[in-house]
C-alpha cells in the first residue's frame, strides 16, 4: 500500500467523481425526511449508488429492514466500519444533519471501493438505522457486529468542528401510572389521581439533583394527565431521559429514578409501570492516542476546530459500537451557527455550506483511514488506550 500522503491524495482524487450524485442524494433526503426504521427511501437510493459502483450490499441488515451493509475488499482480515445514519426527527426533518453525515461516509467509502485493489484493508459501509429514538447500533453491538473491527468512523455535523463530542451515557424510560376514575365533584373520594403521581414524581426527581453528579442530567415530559377537569385522571404517562457521563453513575441514577416513581405511586395509592424506552445508550471514550490523531486530521485538512469550548453534549448509540472497538465521532461544521435539533439546521441542509462539510467530512474520514493504516503503531496505540479503558 501507498504511504499516507499518497493514498491520501488518491483518494481525494477519487472523491471528485461522485461529488454531484452525493450531494444530490443529502438533498433528496433532506426533502424527504423519514423517521426511524422507516428510512425506506434514504437507504433505497444509498444502496443503490453503492451497488452501481460495484459495492456489494446486504439488505436488510440485521434483521433492520432499512439496515445495510456494503463491502470493500471482503477478503481482509484488516478491517474498518464507516457509519451512515439517516433518519430524521419528528416533526423537524434532518434538523441533526444525518442526510449531510450519512452522505459523507458513503461518500468516503465509494472513494475507497476505487482503490480497492491498493488498499491492504477492508472497510464496511454499514446503515445504521433509528440513532434519534431507539438505536439500531445498540442491537448490532449486543449482535456482535462490530467486534472484530479495527475501528469504526463516522462524522456528525455541528455547529463548528470539533473532536469533543461529548456523548454521555442515557437511558430512557416510560412511566404509566394507573388510577381510579371518578366525577370529582359529586364523588372525588372514590378517585385515585395518577397526574398527582406525575407531579409527585416530577418534583422527586427534581430533588435528586443536588446530590449525583453534576454533569448528569435529568429531563422529561408529560404525554397524558388525564382527559376533562371533572374526572379524576386514572391515567398519566411519562417519558424520561436520565444522562450521566459514564454509564457506571448513570445506573445509580436510573434506579433512584425508578424509585422516585415507585414512591409517588404509594404516596397517592396508584399503581406504577415502567419499561424502557429503548436500549440504554453507552458513553463514548476518545482516549487521547484518538484525541492527537483526531486533531491531526483537522489540521492536515485546513481546519481549525473549536475544541474545549463549544463542542457538542448528548447522547448516541455510537458509545454502544465504542464498548467493542474504538469509535471515532467528531463534529463538522456546517458554517452555520445553529445548534443541532433546531429548525434553522434542518432549513441550511441544502445550501453550499453544508454541501462543503459533507466534502471535509468524506476528506476526514479518508484521512483517518490513511493515518491509521498506514501506521500500525498508531493503530496499536488507538487499540490499546481503549482496551485498557474499557477493560478497567
Amino acid at each position: 500500500m501507498k504511504d499516507e500522503k499518497e493514498l491520501r491524495a488518491r483518494l481525494f482524487e477519487a472523491l471528485a467523481k461522485f461529488e454531484k450524485e452525493i450531494y444530490a442524494l443529502s438533498d433528496f433526503m433532506a426533502a424527504n425526511p423519514e423517521l426511524g426504521r422507516e428510512e425506506f427511501k434514504a437507504s433505497a437510493a444509498i444502496v443503490e449508488l453503492l451497488r452501481k459502483n460495484g459495492i456489494e450490499t446486504e439488505i436488510p441488515f440485521d434483521g433492520f429492514e432499512t439496515g445495510f451493509c456494503g463491502r470493500i475488499n471482503p477478503d481482509k482480515k484488516r478491517r474498518a466500519a464507516l457509519l451512515a445514519e439517516y433518519d430524521a426527527l419528528q416533526g423537524m426533518g434532518h434538523a441533526c444533519g444525518h442526510c449531510a453525515s450519512g452522505s459523507a461516509s458513503v461518500w468516503a467509502a465509494l472513494a475507497l471501493n476505487e482503490l480497492r485493489d491498493e488498499l491492504d484493508f477492508g472497510i464496511d459501509i454499514i446503515g445504521t438505522p433509528d440513532e434519534e429514538r431507539r438505536g439500531a447500533k445498540c442491537y448490532m453491538a449486543d449482535d456482535g457486529i462490530f467486534d472484530h473491527y479495527d475501528f469504526a468512523a463516522m462524522v456528525h455535523m455541528g455547529p463548528v468542528s470539533t473532536v469533543d463530542a461529548k456523548m454521555i451515557a442515557l437511558d430512557g424510560l416510560n412511566i404509566r401510572w394507573h388510577g381510579r376514575a371518578a366525577h370529582a365533584a359529586s364523588a372525588p373520594q372514590e378517585g385515585i389521581n395518577a397526574f398527582n403521581a406525575a407531579r409527585l414524581f416530577f418534583d422527586a426527581v427534581d430533588m435528586m439533583r443536588q446530590h449525583i453528579v453534576q454533569e448528569a442530567r435529568l429531563h422529561g415530559y408529560l404525554r397524558s394527565a388525564g382527559t376533562a377537569a371533572n374526572i379524576v385522571p386514572d391515567l398519566a404517562e411519562v417519558t424520561f431521559l436520565a444522562r450521566a457521563p459514564k454509564r457506571k453513575d448513570l445506573n445509580g441514577i436510573t434506579a433512584w429514578v425508578k424509585d422516585c416513581a415507585q414512591a409517588a405511586a404509594m404516596a397517592t395509592h396508584a399503581t406504577v409501570e415502567i419499561e424502557p424506552s429503548g436500549l440504554p445508550f453507552h458513553e463514548l471514550y476518545i482516549s487521547e492516542a484518538g484525541r492527537r490523531l483526531m486533531e491531526e486530521c483537522f489540521a492536515d485538512l485546513g481546519i481549525v476546530p473549536d475544541n474545549g469550548t463549544v463542542g457538542m453534549t448528548g447522547s448516541s448509540d455510537i458509545g454502544n459500537v465504542d464498548y467493542h472497538c474504538p469509535a471515532f465521532h467528531p463534529i463538522m461544521g456546517i458554517g452555520r451557527p445553529y445548534q443541532c435539533h433546531t429548525v434553522e439546521f434542518a432549513e441550511v441542509m441544502q445550501t453550499d455550506e453544508t454541501h462543503a462539510a459533507i466534502k471535509n467530512a468524506a476528506s476526514y474520514l479518508l484521512t483517518l483511514c490513511a493515518k491509521l493504516y498506514a501506521d500500525q503503531e498508531l493503530l496499536a496505540a488507538v487499540q490499546e488506550e481503549h482496551r485498557a479503558y474499557r477493560n478497567a
